[in-house]
């Protein structure tokens, strides 16, 4: 099965990532990634919610925002995708991670769907 790792970082995280304690920051999820290396099928690292723009249709009307869709602490700060055996696997997975101690991590499966299902739903 395939669960995606959503990671919500703290605003102190994404600061981090080029302040002086960059490559602290940089060397620990270079750790965590090669230790879940052999289960990891996909990923990005997100750049912050500052450049972030969020589109909706409300009445019909095209609604384009800047920045995250809701205030909140954390912000999406990149995903993995995990080939796993199941959701406790996964978990186990993201008991490391380096975000899960500062933000959150979510673990979500991914819905498989073969050429039929994405057919109808096109």
């Amino acid at each position: 099965m395939k669960v995606v790792m959503l990671i919500q970082e703290s605003p102190e995280d994404f600061a981090d990532r080029t302040s002086p304690a960059a490559e602290q920051y940089w060397e620990k999820w270079m750790s965590y990634s090669g230790a879940v290396a052999d289960k990891v099928v996909g990923g990005n690292v997100l750049a912050g919610p500052d450049g972030a723009v969020t589109l909706r249709f409300r009445d019909g009307e095209r609604q384009i925002q800047d920045g995250p869709y809701a205030d909140s602490k954390e912000s999406l700060g990149g995903y993995m995708i995990f080939e796993v055996e199941s959701m406790d696997e996964a978990l186990a997975l993201a008991d490391s991670c380096p975000a899960a101690a500062s933000g959150a991590v979510e673990l979500r499966p991914v819905m498989e769907m073969d050429a039929a299902d994405a057919e109808a739903t096109a």
